[in-house]
């Protein structure tokens, strides 16, 4: 019976393990399909968007655009290196050693408006300070800044983030 038992074992599990490979090529589980429905219906407004910049080799995300306590937004975005080269975003672009972050701006559209980043009593960006922005290869490094908000009812804006094309149609979400 032993002997049995050893020759057949080996046997039913590569069945087994055969037809469960099988059965993920051919039709999808219930646990994928649920998984891509719920990617599929995923809120635009909180998916983060990605697009190259004008540096070779790095990108740029935007994350979700919220509105703060009071009057302001914040946006917020990180740099990326995937290119096998060190990049210096600050010396490949216009920045000269100024805050990358204070170049940012959004329009909206809706009431043909371009806001600028909030500045405080000594005329700095209500900003991170992306200064000196050296990205190796691999390397990521995330930024914010701080605007009026728009009036109520403009929930849509385009961003404009250094080296980057602009990031249209970006909802505004609820804090």
């Amino acid at each position: 019976m032993k002997l049995l038992l050893h020759l057949l074992l080996p046997i039913a599990f590569a069945f087994v393990s055969e037809n469960v490979g099988a059965q993920d090529s051919s039709t999808p589980s219930a646990e994928t399909s649920a998984t891509k429905s719920e990617t599929a219906t995923v809120k635009p407004e909180a998916a983060t968007q990605k697009a190259d910049t004008e540096w070779e080799g790095v990108s740029v995300e935007l994350s979700p655009v919220t509105r703060g306590d009071g009057d302001t937004i914040t946006i917020k975005f990180k740099y990326t290196n995937t290119g096998s080269k060190a990049a210096n975003v600050s010396q490949l672009g216009r920045f000269g050693g100024d805050s990358i972050a204070a170049h940012v701006y959004y329009v909206d559209g809706k009431n043909k408006k371009k806001y600028l980043v909030v500045k405080d009593a000594e005329g700095h960006a209500v900003a991170s300070n992306l200064q000196y922005l050296d990205l190796q290869p691999g390397a990521s490094r995330g930024g914010w800044a701080k605007f009026p908000a728009p009036p109520a009812g403009v929930d849509k804006i385009s961003v404009y983030l250094p080296g980057a094309p602009p990031f249209e149609g970006v909802t505004i979400a609820a804090p």
